[in-house]
């Protein structure tokens, strides 16, 4: 009985996260401040019946990895916060504001005077705090006692700003492959080269003998300094045998213009494995 109050909770909450999603939006899903004009846009739409208060914040960060190439987001990075963090650099006006039901507020980010000569690439991570002006839930009152319940919604999304001679690149340090129910599970050691992270995508390809594509899989990664990154591919159609692994970065993403990426030539890595 206790579990099955437990896993009610649970889709409650989930269920509940999705709707705030879909009430507070945030356009575009990355912000890149423009370095001619020093300010970037981002749009918040508030799709609900009812006003929150939203508020910005900043906080130097960026996604890593464990030793399985798990995400994780890495905050706590000082050397690297102390060459790239923006945010000192940055101020998001406004900064808070009411956003009114069915409301768009344009929020923009602009580099500070004093660091628009400053050359090199530059990031963050924007914190989107809204929380309702009126309580969400109010609980029925019970014995003298009422509950009201308030649910804050955040949202973080990256920041860039470059300036200046940039550049980006890949080397595969190691590729490790395990082969695991039918999957082949790929961890690539990645190292970034040049001063700008690397954003595009991954493509993992299973070549036979005469170059025939046999299996195929790809998702989008960023890799900011040297990072482990996780990719499964699946071997439906694959039969017993020796083959080509062939590891593949480009500088493209669905989620961003090639306009706002730094880009680089593909970069290809190859290994022979065998499948049992």
């Amino acid at each position: 009985m206790k579990k099955s109050k437990h896993i009610a909770a649970l889709l409650f909450v989930l269920s509940l996260s999705g709707f705030l999603k879909a009430q507070i939006a945030l356009a575009p899903s990355f912000v890149f401040v423009d370095e001619k004009s020093g300010v970037g846009n981002l749009f918040v739409s508030n799709n609900s019946d009812k006003a929150y208060e939203v508020g910005i914040n900043f906080a130097f960060g960026y996604p890593g990895s464990d030793v399985d190439g798990n995400l994780l987001m890495n905050y706590g990075d000082t050397l690297a916060n102390a060459k790239y963090a923006l945010d000192p650099m940055i101020r998001a006006f406004p900064r808070s504001f009411i956003l009114k039901a069915g409301e768009q507020r344009t929020v923009r980010i602009q580099v500070i005077p004093q660091f628009r000569r400053k050359e090199g690439f530059y990031f963050t991570r924007m914190k989107v705090m809204a929380k309702p002006q009126i309580a969400e839930l109010t609980d029925s009152v019970s014995q003298g006692i009422g509950t009201r319940i308030n649910f804050n919604f955040e949202q973080i999304t990256a920041v860039f700003y470059h300036k200046g001679e940039v550049s980006t690149g890949l080397n595969v340090k190691e590729l490790d492959v395990i082969q695991n129910n039918g999957n082949l599970e790929l961890r690539p050691r990645l190292e970034r080269t040049g001063n700008a992270p690397f954003l595009g995508c991954m493509i993992a390809k299973l070549k036979d003998a005469k170059g025939k594509v046999l299996a195929e899989t790809q998702s989008t990664t960023t890799v900011y300094f040297e990072e482990i990154r996780r990719m499964d591919l699946k071997l439906d159609k694959v039969t017993p045998g020796s083959y080509t692994l062939e590891l593949s970065f480009e500088s493209r993403r669905n989620d961003m213009m090639s306009t706002d990426l730094i880009q680089t030539p593909r970069i290809v890595h190859e290994k022979t494995v065998v499948i049992k």
